[in-house]
């Protein structure tokens, strides 16, 4: 259920135009943007001031992704049982205290790789709580006839801050430093911090959303019951299986696009940098027609149109100079903006559809699932790389892509014009 500042909200003209979801978004839109410099500034940081090799960057990125493997479902099981707010909150304080360490020490000189790795993993736990907590409060802001137009808005301000974030870091790293960098990104978080500390909604004091008086037992059983809850689901489970089976594939190609690019096709360096932008623009475009797709084809519909989309990315591996090169990022531009829609009317889904207390459980559930994979996807596209060219490699990376999609379509789905509101008892 909604707040009673929603519920005013809603009748002077819709929750989105409100006064908390727009602190909402800004928290959000501010700390993406924040996080966008220090993905760019974080590495220059190793490799300026500590001369980090090529083994030591992948593990420093590799740190960054980890949380979500220890920590993912127990964040779930955390925000559900936890007044969210204050733990947003607390999230953001705590990653701008760790991330200004960074540039302190480096003036001190004290700053070293293990330091660096430590303060990537703790930045990255506090991101998946903070992740946990923020998608269990939004449907407690926002009306559930609204969830698919405030995940538009979110969704649209992160691919903006996508782009805008490696730019902004760019130039603060010519002007100065990249160690300046990670201040502006603490500075980002404290922002978001106070933006968050003056929403006046709150989440009701019974969320439990079980129909069960008895207090919950223990976290880990907490988990279980999320899990069994998307695995036992129809339409979560279809829908998860689907999103882990692409994010295999896609973290297979993404190992490859780098060496693809530069070594494979003989492009510049800049071609890899045109490629993030066309999916950053591409995955803006995509969250700002979700809602009118999903209106037009309807939800499980929307769902649908993976295949379609995904062909798209047949066009990559042809990159080339010249003419194929723009044949691939045409390409590339239309499956990233199906990839967002379908990630728009997908979450908005779930939010909507889980039970008020197993919203965050859930939420972490189905991202441990989808994140978990990518790491082993990182390791196939890196052996098929080795045993064929790296435009075979991306060729059947691609393809195995689309036929995966077919897992859409064993289930409910294709039933459905559009997604339920609620399960079935």
């Amino acid at each position: 259920m909604a707040t009673d500042t929603a519920a005013a909200d809603t009748a002077t003209g819709g929750v989105v135009r409100g006064r908390d979801f727009r602190l909402l978004w800004a928290a959000e839109s501010i700390s993406k943007t924040g996080s966008a410099v220090t993905t760019f500034a974080l590495p220059l940081v190793a490799l300026q001031t500590l001369g980090a090799n090529t083994l030591m960057m992948g593990v420093l990125n590799a740190m960054v992704w980890l949380p979500w493997l220890l920590i993912g479902l127990h964040a779930g099981a955390w925000a559900d049982r936890h007044s969210l707010r204050p733990l947003m909150i607390g999230c953001q304080i705590a990653s701008a205290v760790l991330i200004v360490s960074v540039p302190v020490l480096a003036w001190l000189g004290a700053l070293t790789m293990g330091y660096l790795l430590t303060i990537a993993f703790a930045a990255g736990c506090s991101n998946v709580i903070f992740t946990a907590a923020y998608h269990a409060f939004l449907p407690f802001l926002v009306g559930k006839s609204e969830l698919l137009d405030a995940n538009t808005r979110l969704l649209g301000s992160e691919q903006a801050a996508n782009i805008a974030g490696p730019g902004i870091g760019g130039v603060i790293t010519q002007l100065s430093s990249a160690v300046l960098g990670l201040f502006v990104d603490a500075g980002s978080f404290l922002v978001s911090a106070a933006c968050l500390r003056a929403i006046r909604g709150r989440e009701p004091s019974d969320r439990t959303g079980t129909g069960d008086d008895q207090p919950r037992s223990t976290v880990r059983a907490d988990i279980r019951v999320a899990i069994g809850f998307v695995m036992r689901d129809p339409y979560l489970r279809v829908i998860t299986a689907s999103n882990a089976s692409t994010n295999l594939l896609m973290g297979g190609i993404q190992a490859l696009v780098v060496v693809f690019l530069v070594k494979g096709a003989g492009l510049s360096p800049w071609a890899v940098g045109a490629t993030t932008i066309t999916i950053s623009v591409g995955g803006l475009l995509g969250a700002s027609i979700a809602p009118k797709v999903a209106g037009r084809l309807g939800s499980a519909r929307t769902l649908l149109t993976a295949p379609v989309t995904d062909c798209f990315l047949l066009l990559f591996p042809l990159a080339g100079r010249g003419p194929l090169l723009f044949l691939a990022l045409a390409g590339t531009l239309i499956w990233a903006v199906g990839i967002v829609v379908r990630s728009v009317t997908g979450g908005a889904f779930r939010q909507a559809y889980c039970p008020p207390g197993m919203r965050g459980r859930v939420a972490m559930t189905v991202r441990f699932i989808i994140f978990g994979v990518w790491p082993i996807g990182s390791l196939l596209g890196g052996v098929l790389g080795t045993v064929f060219d790296v435009r075979t490699a991306l060729f059947i990376l691609t393809i195995a892509n689309i036929l995966t999609d077919v897992l859409l379509f064993i289930g409910p789905l294709k039933r459905s014009r559009d997604l339920p509101a609620a399960p079935e008892a």
